[in-house]
């Protein structure tokens, strides 16, 4: 898969989302980004080192953030051009680094060292790495991740129904004659 592949899985799920779902601008999307991959390094904190005193209320997975994170370049990505970039991954497993991400997210979102977009191609590229080399098929996460995305949001998209009130409820509202 190339990193243009991985962006359309999240435009498609994005598409699906559309009005219940904001889509945030470029830089929102970036932030969300580190945080998620924050959070990514928080939950293998968590898994390692139980004995820290902690904030235990949180029960994160690690997996979970990173895909939440790889979502959100991606959402970053798909509003911005890209006809001119390289858009095949170049990293692999080797490559992949939590940090070398956010230090990308973090170049993107310094506008004195952005020239271009590939900041945010290079983050994209660098995220599939790290999955790659915790072992996750980056491309099935970011289908699990929409999935959990559509699944929170589209079930409030259910058409309203009216109540079926009882004889009794009807009554009592004035609705139905004795």
């Amino acid at each position: 898969m190339n990193i243009s592949d991985y962006v359309d899985i999240v435009r498609e799920s994005r598409q699906k989302t559309a009005g219940v779902f904001p889509l945030p601008d470029v830089s929102a999307c970036l932030d969300y980004a580190i945080t998620e991959a924050a959070e990514a390094i928080d939950a293998r904190l968590r898994a390692q080192r139980n004995g820290d005193k902690r904030n235990n209320g949180k029960q994160l997975d690690e997996r979970a953030e990173w895909g939440q994170c790889g979502y959100m370049i991606a959402s970053a990505i798909i509003q911005i051009d890209t006809s001119h970039v390289y858009m095949h991954t170049c990293f692999d497993c080797a490559d992949g680094n939590i940090y070398a991400v956010i230090r990308s997210l973090c170049t993107a979102q310094d506008k004195r060292f952005v020239i271009d977009t590939v900041q945010h191609i290079d983050a994209m590229d660098k995220w599939q790495a790290y999955a790659q080399r915790k072992g996750w098929d980056a491309a099935e996460l970011l289908r699990e991740t929409c999935a959990a995305f559509e699944a929170k949001h589209l079930a409030s998209k259910k058409p309203f129904a009216y109540p079926v009130l009882s004889a009794e409820e009807a009554q009592r509202q004035g609705e139905a004659q004795p």
